[in-house]
């Protein structure tokens, strides 16, 4: 059968204040004829539904209209991110009779989602994203404290109640291992998939993923995944690791560097800042039929593109290379020693949808500074016309300048 894998929709975004909604709808329906046309089974989404815990009016209607027609065709599973709220998802409660499967809550990471066709049943996990602050203490599976004896558990909550430790590790730990012992209890199937929305070690970020750092640990190691939450190198399991790792969380597509399953970070499907400009967005389609699941990367659709330039003030504007830059959201960097005077305003003549402007220029090596300094040091006057050129990034004093330094340094001498 064929499933699709994506994440991080992160609906009711903006670039630089730039509405993203048109984005959004142009996605969902590039995902809905996808799924028509290639006949897929399930849809996992792994997180991020929306942008932020209480979406706007416009959000909720661009997702609940993107789902009523994709549970129209095929089962949806759906998992929270660490900028969802799993209880206002509550809004998708007259869906969930249907094809749409949530997965929010930690009740819900022991009850499995089967998918079945043509005589095969693919069998996904859904974890929620787990805040190690709210959840490492209902997650607690280890041993309880003797009474008699002073507790080993972390006692910094008020009312003591052992816990886990405060990182991302312990608490995908334990939810793994609820995982493993729901599945010991289950009949074997052909494939089975974990969803979840975490940071994995390994994975490479870009400007656009809120940071999820907890205490000092925002990592979690993808053995925690592929063993079911055992952490220590020699820990075997005795259940094969998942076949497939469906993640969310970092918007740049990337592969996991697994030992036993195969799995990636699908990336967002829209790009959400200029450090993902240079990677294509896509979605993961996967045919569990193959022995290697036959993972493909499709496209997604650009809706407009995003650019970053460089340049001198006078190229930007004049060269001819640069012309098709008219038409994208673009950050430009402007390398003149000097600000060009109104030079927001002019690049905004030529390069109408820009929607971020820098100033940067290249200062002097230190190795020049050091230099310029053994060779003025017991010139005074030199040295502080040194200082105001280098101060200036690179422009001499003019002659009217001069005369004043040194005016000055006469000055001084003869009061000293």
């Amino acid at each position: 059968m064929k499933l699709i894998h994506t994440s991080d929709w992160h609906v009711g975004r903006t670039l630089y204040g730039e509405d993203l909604s048109a984005a959004h709808r142009q996605f969902f329906a590039f995902l809905t004829q996808l799924v028509r046309e290639e006949n897929i089974q399930a849809v996992m989404v792994s997180g991020d539904v929306f942008d932020r815990a209480i979406p706007s009016l416009e959000s909720l209607e661009i997702v609940s209209q993107a789902l009523a027609e994709l549970t129209e065709l095929t089962a949806v599973i759906l998992t929270p991110g660490n900028h969802d709220s799993a209880e206002r998802l509550g809004f998708l409660a007259p869906y969930v009779r249907g094809n749409l499967h949530l997965r929010t809550s930690l009740t819900d990471i022991s009850s499995p989602v089967e998918i079945s066709a043509a005589g095969e049943t693919v069998r996904v996990w859904g974890l929620p994203y787990l805040n190690p602050d709210m959840v490492r203490t209902s997650l607690y599976d280890g041993p309880l404290p003797d009474e008699n004896q002073e507790s080993a558990v972390d006692d910094s909550d008020e009312d003591s109640l052992p816990c886990l430790p405060r990182s991302h590790e312990a608490v995908v730990a334990a939810a793994m291992r609820r995982v493993g012992k729901a599945q010991r209890l289950l009949p074997a199937v052909n494939r089975t998939i974990v969803m979840a929305h975490a940071f994995a070690v390994g994975g490479a970020a870009s400007d656009s993923e809120r940071d999820i750092t907890v205490g000092t640990v925002q990592s979690v190691p993808l053995q925690v995944f592929e063993k079911y939450g055992e952490t220590e190198p020699a820990a075997s399991p005795d259940l094969p690791a998942p076949d497939y790792l469906a993640l969310g969380h970092l918007h740049v597509p990337q592969k996991l560097h697994t030992k036993q399953s195969s799995g990636r970070y699908s990336g967002s499907p829209i790009t959400f800042s200029f450090s993902e400009c240079h990677t294509p967005k896509s979605l993961v389609l996967l045919d569990t039929a193959a022995p290697d699941m036959d993972l493909q990367l499709i496209p997604t659709p650009v809706y407009r593109p995003v650019g970053r330039i460089k340049d001198s003030f006078e190229n930007l504007m004049s060269s001819p290379s640069y012309q098709e830059y008219a038409r994208y959201w673009l950050e430009i960097t402007v390398t003149d020693l000097e600000r060009p005077n109104f030079m927001v305003s002019k690049l905004k003549q030529r390069f109408p949808k820009a929607l971020s402007f820098l100033h940067e220029v290249t200062t002097t090596s230190m190795e020049d500074q050091r230099q310029a300094l053994r060779i003025n040091r017991f010139r005074p006057d030199a040295l502080a016309k040194d200082f105001f050129c280098q101060a200036r990034l690179g422009k001499e004093l003019d002659e009217e300048e001069n005369q004043l330094v040194e005016q000055v340094y006469e000055q001084v001498r003869e009061e000293s």
